[in-house]
């Protein structure tokens, strides 16, 4: 089952948001296990796969150690590679996480292996999802975009405008 995380403390099934004191723009973290794992996400620029159970980590993905320092590069700014979210895929097999330097990866949960970076928005990620199937992903972003990804090959299929 999801957990919802605010303010350090956890949010019970059923509270409503507002009366825990959450607003438009309050930050949130989700945890969401699958297969007895839970992913998270960094600001030294990974995403760890863990073991509830043991607080083990199983598997990092990305590279640990980064300069905190905003470059432009083609017109983007790119602040860094903190990674913003993190997710598994329905079937728990890949991991689909968003980062500050306008980047979303795929990864293969159980090698760790990075399967594709999703490239294209021109301001950091906000946020990325799988599809209920897997087969999608769609990513958030400052630069007022959504965009949705055959997860698959890669490609962005579609750029939603005024988001």
């Amino acid at each position: 089952r999801p957990r919802l995380f605010h303010c350090g403390g956890e949010l019970l099934p059923g509270l409503p948001f507002i009366s825990a004191g959450i607003r438009a723009g309050s930050p949130l973290t989700v945890v969401v296990s699958a297969a007895s794992r839970v992913v998270s996400a960094s600001s030294d620029g990974t995403a760890k796969i863990w073991n509830p159970e043991t607080g083990d980590c199983l598997q990092t993905l990305g590279v640990v150690g980064w300069e905190r320092r905003a470059t432009v590069q083609g017109g983007a700014l790119k602040a860094g590679r903190e990674v913003i979210s993190a997710a598994f895929s329905p079937d728990g097999k890949s991991v689909l996480s968003a980062s500050v330097d306008c980047t979303a990866k795929t990864w293969n949960a159980q090698s760790g292996e990075l399967v594709h970076t999703l490239s294209g928005h021109r301001r950091r990620l906000r946020s990325a999802a799988f599809s209920p199937d897997g087969a999608l992903a769609v990513t958030a972003s400052d630069d007022l975009t959504a965009k949705i990804w055959n997860v698959g090959s890669g490609e962005c299929l579609h750029t939603l405008q005024g988001h």
